[in-house]
């Protein structure tokens, strides 16, 4: 993946080359001309397996599992699976880095940014069953008679151990009925499988997300501190995850989102050891029409 940005080739083309044995240029979503550029023809089998790799690595890094993205692909879990197999073999760091996180998750209670910053994620050191005496009820095994004895309030482990290995063997009706068994015993039974399943589904996507926040808030104080950009009545707005959205005067827009490129760009080099790419779009509104300007090659004879 390092290598494929380093020679600016498209990230999810080269996955999915490597991915379903294809070559690169047959799973690019744009055919190439004669000189190696990309063209408006679009190549709908390249679009296709291109596709199919976001989908799997996304799907990977956000957390989606295997059904949410066969439903996105159009195809059964099964072949999904299958996609997601043959991704990660042709890339192994993404299953490492995946399963890294999780492992820091489970050790430290968080997960860290590039920058160093805490997601935390504690729920992950949590066992998915917990066993509880129910109040106003004790301990059977204690003798209310053995007063050199402190009595214990924990459920002894055989009887947490058999109540475990029958919830994990169970399906979720004979689970409720594994519940309410223990209730009358006397006995509560926390499940923490959902909040495990979140935690796990946040581990990778805090680290992704959360170093992207990193970048933006190193680019926006560059940003800010640029003096160039001032003088050009340059005002930052609001940031949205990795964008940023700001204002200058319309005469200046053009020289103003060349700066910001670069400026953005080179907010992560201390940081990275890889190039980032900074679009910019200009408009008068978000989302509104987008304002083009013509090259400046010939000089104003007035």
């Amino acid at each position: 993946m390092y290598n494929t940005f380093m020679q600016g080739k498209d990230l999810y083309a080269e996955i999915a080359s490597v991915s379903f044995h294809r070559a690169y240029e047959d799973c690019l979503e744009f055919y190439l001309d004669e000189h190696g550029n990309k063209t408006d023809k679009t190549n709908p089998e390249g679009k296709e397996y291109r596709g199919r790799a976001k989908s799997i690595l996304l799907g990977a890094l956000y957390g989606r599992g295997v059904d949410s993205i066969a439903e996105q692909l159009g195809c059964t879990t099964e072949e999904a699976q299958q996609i997601k197999d043959s991704v990660f073999r042709g890339f192994p760091a993404i299953k490492e880095f995946e399963q890294s996180s999780l492992d820091m998750a489970a050790e430290l209670g968080y997960v860290t940014t590039v920058c160093g910053r805490k997601r935390r994620l504690t729920a992950l050191q949590l066992p998915e069953y917990e066993f509880h005496w129910m109040i106003g009820h004790t301990n059977p095994y204690d003798d209310p008679l053995d007063f050199d004895t402190i009595s214990n309030d924990e459920v002894p482990d055989e009887i947490c151990d058999s109540y475990w290995n029958r919830l994990e063997n169970a399906s979720y009706k004979n689970r409720e009925k594994i519940f309410n068994e223990a209730e009358r015993e006397g006995i509560e039974i926390i499940s923490n499988k959902t909040k495990i399943g979140d935690a796990k589904r946040q581990c990778v996507n805090a680290r992704i997300q959360g170093s992207a926040a990193d970048l933006t808030k190193l680019a926006m104080i560059d940003l800010y501190a640029d003096k160039r950009l001032t003088e050009l009545g340059f005002k930052l707005l609001i940031p949205v995850h990795d964008e940023v959205i700001a204002e200058c005067p319309e005469v200046h827009a053009k020289e103003c989102a060349t700066l910001l490129a670069q400026i953005m760009s080179k907010a992560a080099e201390k940081i990275l050891e890889m190039p980032i790419k900074c679009d910019v779009t200009i408009s008068k509104e978000w989302y509104g029409k987008e304002l083009e300007f013509e090259d400046e090659t010939e000089e104003d004879d007035e």
